[in-house]
């Protein structure tokens, strides 16, 4: 009998812990196999692969960088012979879709990983002239363009008008499966937690600044590593918070993390979509973040699930007014359960990649 599947390949950078490489793997997997047969292409190392992908199909071309990888993506194009292939993260996007001019009849898919103009600004990066072309070159050729938030579609609109009828808005999903008991560990101080890459981008100075003048007894965690580890360090130690900060590098427990804190405080001046302040509110732990260009303010709703903010002050106050008046943590799963759920944003990826075979 003949496949009547929609062959998908989903093609990404490694399998490193990130977001994007979590997001895309999770999607690949949970596809429903009887309309689609999901593979994965990962550029990098078997050995670096930080996600469990043993049900599904899975080729490594062990290199390097992406560069290194162009002419291995393009034998397995020819190989493999999918019918859509969807990259996330823009320069493996750019190279492969410029490869889709030998494959007219395949369809590229991008997600969209930034916004690019924060990221600009953090990350220095500044294109040469080909990289330039080559990265609007990509634009033209994708048939369909995945962004994780509104603000992040807007931008890009704004910067490619042409990509507006392209672009469809997808929401990253809750990717684990949590316990619906609430079991609270409990703690005469009140904890607070922060989960991300330790880099100016993501505001932990200013969210130190707030809790040096808060005037309570309280424990905060930071789970993460980065280029400006120092630097944080350097704060806490200039505002005399040591003996209130507990540093994790990495774990695998982030869960049990979240779970035993009163608070989830995100102090990002920008994010694609903010996985693990979705994370927090999965397990009941409330959220405080400041209102932040992407996906954060269609996560938080002010009041039910946390509050969002826009200095110091109004950060201490929030702290304050969660201390004395806690949310209800059922109230807090509740308003992401359905919204982010599984299969929700499986369905609505489902339905792009349907469309695009049928148009």
């Amino acid at each position: 009998m003949m496949d009547k599947t929609i062959k998908i390949l989903f093609i990404l950078p490694s399998l490193k812990a990130g977001g994007a490489e979590r997001v895309v793997s999770f999607i690949a997997q949970n596809l429903d196999k009887s309309k689609f047969t999901p593979i994965l292409l990962i550029v990098g190392f078997e050995k670096d692969a930080a996600f469990s992908v043993e049900h599904i199909e899975t080729h490594f071309l062990n290199k390097n960088r992406v560069l290194d990888g162009i002419t291995g993506i393009f034998s397995k194009l020819k190989q493999l012979k999918p019918q859509i292939v969807m990259t996330s993260i823009a320069h493996l996007t750019a190279v492969t879709a410029v490869q889709s001019l030998f494959f007219r009849k395949i369809k590229f898919v991008a997600r969209e990983a930034n916004i690019k103009k924060i990221t600009k600004q953090y990350h220095n990066t500044n294109l040469l002239p080909f990289g330039k072309t080559l990265n609007s070159l990509s634009y033209k050729l994708l048939d369909a363009i995945i962004c994780q938030s509104k603000d992040m579609a807007d931008e890009l609109i704004e910067l490619r008008p042409k990509t507006a009828k392209k672009i469809t808005i997808i929401n990253n999903p809750i990717t684990k499966e949590y316990s619906s008991e609430i079991e609270i560990q409990y703690n005469s101080k009140t904890q607070y937690i922060t989960v991300g890459r330790l880099h100016n981008e993501k505001g932990h100075c200013r969210i130190l600044e707030a809790l040096s003048s808060l005037d309570l007894a309280f424990n905060y965690t930071i789970i993460g590593s980065g280029p400006h580890e120092q630097l944080i360090k350097n704060k806490v130690n200039e505002l005399g918070l040591n003996d209130k900060v507990t540093w994790i590098d990495f774990t695998n427990d982030v869960e049990r993390y979240l779970k035993n804190s009163n608070v989830f405080i995100q102090g990002s001046y920008a994010e694609g979509f903010p996985n693990a302040l979705l994370e927090s509110c999965a397990v009941g732990t409330p959220v405080v973040a400041y209102n932040c260009l992407g996906g954060t303010s269609e996560i938080v709703t002010h009041g039910v699930n946390g509050f969002l903010v826009d200095s110091e002050i109004e950060l201490k106050e929030a702290l304050i007014k969660l201390h004395s008046v806690p949310l209800e943590r059922k109230q807090v799963i509740a308003s992401v359960a359905k919204k982010f759920s599984k299969t929700r944003i499986i369905e609505q990826y489902q339905d792009v990649f349907t469309n695009l075979m049928n148009h």
